[in-house]
């Protein structure tokens, strides 16, 4: 089965008068597609996440809580108020429309905001709000709090692994929590329930969305409550950091220099502002730190300075087998975030398309020595708009939403399989990388298509020898007859192997998973 999440609307009951304004922004519309490959049956369900956010603004017909880059509050002083009252529910969105991930055989639904909701695998519909992970508890003076939806799972210490940031008047903190698959072995006593009972009842914030909580989703919530463990950090600059990578020992977190800014997130309130102008580019003058986090004790091992650049994904990152205190990092980076702004939906509308996406740059951290190295720099002449990750760059060519075989997670690894996305064109073909011969080795690319992003699935049966053994299914808007389709490639010719239409078409949707 494919999970899928994504934007699915930008307007409020089809009302282009309350559209959104910008390309993250949009309700999430999770989907499944259940595949039967011997009866060649696909079986398609989705649905809107019926969260909060969403029902009340189909109510009220407006948005009632503040997207990444939509604020619904009109007044400055509602702006302002909303600012420093973070147990105001309007201060953030239970909206999850970035993944799925499956944590404790449970499919949850995630976003950048404390908020995650778990969905019933089946049926997609909402059981509730998971609220029991640290990060969801107040901090004294908090403004906000930011996190991954991108969480990663150690197959080695079986656990998962997210982050946070949390913004305070008094400073601001780093959260790193370890989720381990081992449920709690205690039989649930009425001590717990009223134990969860608490911790909803003190956390002002959630009363909204908790009142109707059924006794599935508290069990759920308890579980993840008795297996969670915090490690929390000084964080000097708050940053965007939308995604982070394990290798075999470690959790590799790019601090990039794009910071929350204090006097910007005021102004913002009072200008009438989003979110995204509440951070300050200070790459010209500031590094990229690399906080490297043991997955054994959570303890911080190094904060290693390297070059400045903006990034949305990790790619992968494994230990050299010759010297397990070096680390590869490979990352899909740009110099700057100017893709932020180049994704708000009146460019869009207007064919304004982005500069490019990032380039595959790849990073050598040596844990001793403290120090970050890129072998590739300067390969070649800077050139264009992001001439310097372009320079940097171990194959020229721009791409978004890169995905490897899992099985090759925190290991020495070849391809990447993602959408290309170059100047003046949003994900116009699906390209195969190697990063061995550092070449661009397979290419899929149709007339008048947008692909999404490319799930790598392995053949149950492949060894290691063969890493690219297997499917890639992405999900394809096909512009001439709005309708979508599932796409499936061979790993390894990149070929066409099938494809499914679907009675509708599908919003480019951000990520997924295959279970």
């Amino acid at each position: 089965t494919l999970y899928r999440n994504g934007p699915g609307t930008y307007e409020i009951n089809n009302d282009i008068k309350t559209s959104f304004n910008h390309a993250f922004d949009g309700f999430a519309f999770i989907q499944k597609y259940n595949i039967d490959g011997q009866s060649q049956l696909v079986r398609f369900r989705a649905s809107f996440i019926k969260s909060r956010a969403y029902t009340q603004s189909l109510e009220n017909s407006r948005l009632s809580v503040r997207q990444f880059g939509t604020d619904p509050c009109k007044s400055i002083f509602g702006r302002f108020q909303s600012l420093f009252r973070s147990t105001d529910p309007t201060t953030y969105s239970d909206d999850t429309g970035v993944t799925v991930q499956i944590v404790h055989n449970q499919l949850l639904a995630l976003t950048e905001t404390l908020a995650a909701n778990i969905l019933d695998p089946d049926t997609l519909e909402l059981i509730g709000p998971l609220i029991t992970i640290p990060y969801t508890q107040s901090l004294d003076s908090e403004i906000m709090t930011i996190t991954t939806a991108h969480v990663m799972h150690d197959d080695k210490r079986q656990m998962t692994i997210g982050y946070s940031g949390r913004v305070t008047r008094k400073g601001h903190w780093l959260d790193i929590i370890f989720i381990s698959d081992e449920p709690s072995n205690q039989d649930k006593t009425e001590e717990d329930d009223d134990d969860v009972d608490k911790w909803i009842s003190a956390n002002d914030r959630f009363i909204s969305i908790t009142d109707k909580m059924s006794s599935t989703g508290k069990d759920y919530n308890r579980r993840i409550k008795s297996s969670t463990k915090l490690y929390r950090f000084p964080y000097e600059y708050a940053c965007y950091m939308h995604s982070a990578s394990i290798s075999e020992d470690y959790l590799i977190l790019t601090e990039i220099p794009y910071h929350f800014n204090t006097f910007y997130a005021i102004w913002t309130s009072i200008s009438g502002g989003t979110l995204t102008d509440m951070f300050k580019w200070n790459g010209k003058t500031m590094p990229t730190y690399f906080r490297i986090i043991s997955l054994d004790t959570g303890e911080q091992i190094a904060r290693i300075p390297g070059p400045a650049f903006f990034t949305f994904h990790h790619i992968n990152s494994y230990q050299n087998k010759h010297n397990k205190k070096q680390i590869i990092v490979d990352i899909c980076a740009f110099d700057d975030p100017r893709i932020i702004n180049e994704l708000y939906l009146d460019k869009l509308r207007q064919n304004i398309f982005p500069s490019g996406a990032g380039y595959l740059r790849r990073f050598q951290l040596d844990l001793d020595k403290k120090t970050c190295i890129e072998p590739n720099a300067n390969a070649r002449q800077a050139k264009g708009d992001h001439y310097y990750s372009y320079a940097h760059s171990l194959i020229p060519i721009q791409f978004e939403l890169p995905r490897i075989n899992p099985r090759f997670i925190t290991k020495q690894y070849r391809y990447i399989y993602c959408v290309r996305a170059l100047p003046g064109r949003l994900f116009d073909a699906l390209i195969k990388l190697d990063v061995e011969s550092k070449q661009e080795v397979g290419l899929w690319e149709e007339e008048c298509t947008s692909p999404s992003e490319p799930i790598f699935v392995p053949r149950p049966d492949a060894n290691y020898d063969q890493e690219d053994d297997g499917i890639i299914l992405s999900i394809i808007l096909d512009q001439q007859s709005k309708r979508s389709f599932i796409l499936v490639l061979d790993g390894i010719t990149f070929k066409e192997v099938a494809r499914t239409y679907l009675p509708m078409h599908i919003p480019l949707s951000f990520h997924g998973n295959f279970y």
